[in-house]
């Protein structure tokens, strides 16, 4: 595994998968509060967006 950890590629999906276990793990016990952080995370890492999309319709 050490060889694995020194693989930027390898030790950045591994976090990955392991915030993903850990969100899971926050949302079946009713972890609210720590679970939006952690989502935040994942979703910056995986270039998720939490703003609105922009459909053209014009509507605010």
């Amino acid at each position: 595994m050490d060889k694995d950890r020194k693989d930027p590629v390898v030790t950045r999906a591994l976090a990955l998968a392991l915030m993903r276990q850990a969100l899971a793990l926050l949302d079946a016990v009713g972890e609210t509060a720590p679970a939006v952080h952690l989502k935040m995370a994942v979703d910056m890492m995986t270039g998720a967006s939490h703003l609105p999309r922009d459909d053209g319709s014009g509507a605010a």
